[in-house]
């Protein structure tokens, strides 16, 4: 069956092919945990429930020994790459990314894990043992808000009328909004500082607002699949 599938992209853990009838197959490689594809699965259903614009996600699927998650289809530009075509409109790509993040974080969940959960769970998997961190993650606030937990200008799809769609839901979990806007924040200053201070500029965040979750990040950051 796979043979026949037309590939339309690929990643470090998965590939996306056209699945027929307006839906797509992220099929994961094989060999990758069967629960972190259920988590990305319960994780995209939460996020649809609360109405975010993502990919509808329909079912798990296996194909030749690979799990997979069958979603809708959507064709569009990313939005980083947008960004880069039309710089002169930054302020304005910028204002879009920044009310999609907000709009994320302004609904509140118990059905994801928590951001502390997540981290140390990622750190355990990978036999990270080291309690002085478990214990400063823990000591980290707690809170609900609905988290993408890896939003950045890659995860969004731009559609030819001009809607964007968020993707990527592997790091979906609930804390504080400022742990969300910590990694966006660290995650685009790893390819722009200069767009990463406008950011936190545009969202009115300080860096020493983040402060405490910058370093957790960076340390979790080199431990990702």
């Amino acid at each position: 069956m796979l043979k026949n599938m037309k590939l339309l992209g690929k990643g470090n853990t998965a590939e996306v092919f056209d699945y027929g009838n307006e839906r797509v197959c992220k099929l994961f490689y094989e060999g990758y945990p069967d629960e972190y594809v259920a988590l990305e699965f319960r994780n995209s259903k939460e996020m649809y429930k609360n109405r975010i614009k993502i990919p509808k996600p329909f079912q798990m699927i296996m194909i030749e020994n690979r799990k997979g998650i069958i979603y809708e289809r959507i064709d569009g530009k990313t939005l980083l790459n947008i960004m880069m075509e039309n710089e002169t409109n930054l302020d304005e790509y910028l204002n879009i990314f920044v009310n999609l993040q907000l709009d994320i974080l302004a609904h509140h969940t118990k059905n994801v894990l928590s951001y502390k959960e997540y981290l140390i769970a990622i750190l355990k998997n990978k036999k990270i043992n080291n309690q002085v961190i478990f214990n400063t993650i823990n000591s980290l606030p707690d809170d609900d808000c609905l988290l993408h937990g890896d939003l950045h200008p890659n995860n969004i799809l731009v559609m030819s009328d001009g809607t964007p769609v968020i993707i990527d839901f592997m790091n979906v979990c609930r804390g504080p909004a400022v742990y969300d806007i910590a990694r966006t924040y660290f995650l685009i200053k790893q390819f722009d500082i200069f767009l990463a201070d406008k950011y936190l500029k545009c969202i009115d965040v300080s860096e020493n607002d983040i402060a405490e979750y910058l370093n957790i990040i960076e340390f979790y950051r080199q431990y990702e699949s």
